[in-house]
């Protein structure tokens, strides 16, 4: 079966997911992100040699595939939900001399049997960012773009968001270099998260030595053995020796519903505090994901430290972006 985000040579035509993406092409973008931020600091950064189209985006909810607000269109179409990350590819895109062009979400019609597919199969040749609330969005899309249309996952529910995960990659590699002997431990939401599992995909791909969890079950995916990753029963068993913390968010849904009794409960046994940090290495690196609630996922005194961290992975986030659409603007037909 063919790996859907290349194309029959191997090479990359949509970046949808870490999950099965070959080594080479992983590396190429952190490899091209670094480039991009090494030509932040000492030039303007060259246009990609591509005919003018059109860069689009919008919204869609999540099932069933149907637009909710408005968007962003260029030489590469963008669709998402949040207006910073649509403000942030539009800057990509501009710095890449692509053309942003708004697009009227509710100019598709809702009532179709499936708009998201109706979309994407009529739009001109360039590049799709698309964020969605259903997983496997991104994959659909894929599935029916038109010819010359690549599709770039700017995630897609609890299933894959790539970019944000290559910079958490890319941030344990500006500060340890070989991640081959690392021991990297994710805490929190690792089911309804799709950035924790493309870092794990990713981290596995790129020879991380070992690749920890820790949650409680029903914040856990099964199958975490067949991908290389150890459960850890407790909080202190998981930050033991630990070089890498990455923290997850806990959303508000799955607090108050059935997977938890309480947020107080889940700060008690999980929380990060300078206490329970001290298990892991003196100079482990913590990486936090998103928006982290003080009191819940961390204690004030670490939220306090975390801004300059998430600053730095902002950074890296948006020279991926560039990367990425570098590299899938410029081959597009």
């Amino acid at each position: 079966m063919l790996n859907p985000q290349l194309d029959r040579r191997g090479e990359l035509i949509h970046l949808l997911t870490t999950e099965g993406l070959p080594k080479r092409h992983v590396q190429r973008l952190l490899d091209d992100a670094r480039g991009y931020a090494r030509s932040a600091e000492t030039a303007p950064t060259p246009s990609v040699p591509v005919s003018p189209t059109s860069f689009s985006a919008t919204s869609f909810s999540p099932t069933p595939f149907s637009p909710t607000s408005d968007a962003i269109v260029a030489p590469c179409p963008v669709f998402l939900s949040l207006a910073d990350d649509r403000e942030a590819y539009a800057a990509c895109a501009t710095r890449l001399s692509l053309l942003p062009v708004v697009l009227d979400a509710q100019a598709v019609d809702p009532h179709a049997g499936d708009p998201l597919a109706q979309t994407v199969a009529g739009l001109q040749p360039g590049v799709l960012v698309l964020r969605h609330a259903a997983s496997g969005a991104a994959h659909c899309a894929a599935a029916h773009a038109a010819p010359g249309l690549r599709i770039l996952n700017a995630g897609d529910g609890s299933h894959a968001d790539p970019l944000p995960a290559l910079a958490l990659v890319q941030a344990m590699l500006n500060a340890r270099q070989d991640l081959t002997n690392l021991a990297v431990t994710l805490v929190g939401d690792v089911r309804h998260c799709g950035v924790a599992r493309s870092v794990i995909h990713a981290m596995t791909t790129l020879g991380v030595a070992e690749v920890r969890v820790v949650a409680p079950r029903t914040l856990l995916p099964e199958g975490l053995p067949q991908l290389g990753v150890r459960e850890c029963g407790s909080l202190y068993e998981g930050l033991l020796d630990a070089d890498v913390i990455i923290v997850l968010p806990l959303k508000v849904e799955q607090i108050s519903g059935a997977l938890l009794p309480s947020a107080r409960e889940y700060a008690h046994g999980y929380g990060l505090t300078p206490a329970a940090l001290a298990a892991a290495k003196p100079d482990a690196l913590l990486l936090p994901v998103g928006a982290l609630t003080p009191g819940v996922e961390v204690d004030g005194d670490v939220a306090a430290s975390l801004p300059p961290v998430q600053a730095q992975l902002a950074d890296l986030e948006q020279h991926l972006r560039l990367a990425a659409l570098s590299l899938l603007a410029g081959d597009a037909p």
